[in-house]
């Protein structure tokens, strides 16, 4: 099967796959940008497409699929604040959900990056406390911008 057909086959992303970067909201695409060598598959804002069925949910924000070489790799992006030690607990928070629920689904299969993207002004550095924590949970702080 396909990125598409997987994400189409997980519950509540059929058709929510947008081409390139074109499921970002218009000033989270400030934060990400891609290689001219890149091959984007698309992407789908999660936290749009599963809003009507978990309002509360402390979703992930986007999945962005790429083709690097003959393997399909899942970006996880989040695009959020950095600029306190509680945004810390925000994103452990969602990267929770974003495991728990990504394990009920086909997009479970493929190589992955978690990543993380400060929506502003970071207070963190590499030797952060919080940021080496989730970093040892397999999530990537990105800083303000993050290329593919």
């Amino acid at each position: 099967m396909t990125l598409v057909d997987d994400v189409n086959a997980t519950p509540h992303l059929n058709g929510a796959l947008c081409l390139g970067l074109g499921a970002l909201r218009h000033a989270d695409k400030l934060h990400v940008s891609k290689k001219k060598t890149s091959k984007l598959l698309g992407s789908v804002d999660i936290e749009k497409a599963l809003k009507p069925t978990q309002p509360q949910a402390h979703t992930w924000d986007y999945l962005v699929g790429v083709q690097e070489g003959n393997v399909t790799r899942i970006h996880w992006i989040e695009i959020h604040p950095a600029s306190s030690t509680g945004n810390i607990a925000e994103v452990t928070a969602k990267m929770s959900w974003l495991i728990n629920w990504m394990e009920a689904t086909p997009l479970a299969q493929y190589p992955r990056s978690v990543v993380w993207v400060a929506s502003g002004k970071s207070v963190f550095n590499s030797r952060s406390p919080g940021l080496r924590k989730l970093a040892s949970r397999g999530l990537k702080f990105a800083g303000s911008h993050l290329v593919l």
